[in-house]
């Protein structure tokens, strides 16, 4: 049986409130970092970086261990396999649904088939 215990008031504290800025990816963060962000920022203010200047907001990503290009920056897209992976500290973020500044959401497949020239691009 649950016996209920009143929180201590002295004890509580208070997030602040969140800002859009607190949605921009930093790559030099880990893999995990990154995916937790990603979803907490969902839905506002969306987790964001920037590619060829304008906003790309990533909409699903998962870390990965299978990502070996330790000599790549922080913040690169490489494409693996039929996948795309940003490097991150540790290791690589798959990512799944982007979208960039003024365009609809897509899965990555769709937008690199697209915009080749996304893969060895630096995200910032």
């Amino acid at each position: 049986e649950i016996q209920p215990i009143s929180q201590d008031d002295a004890l509580s504290t208070y997030a602040p409130m969140i800002s859009k800025d607190d949605g921009r990816l930093d790559w030099q963060k880990s893999a995990v970092e990154l995916e937790r962000q990603i979803r907490a920022m969902s839905p506002w203010p969306g987790a964001f970086t920037f590619w060829q200047d304008k906003q790309l907001k990533i909409i699903a990503a998962e870390p990965t261990a299978l990502f070996t290009y330790a000599d790549l920056p922080a913040g690169t897209a490489v494409k693996s396999g039929d996948d795309v992976v940003v490097k991150t500290m540790d290791g690589g973020l798959l990512l799944h649904k982007i979208q960039l500044a003024g365009k609809r959401a897509m899965a990555v497949a769709d937008f690199v088939r697209g915009r080749p020239d996304f893969f060895d691009a630096m995200l910032t």
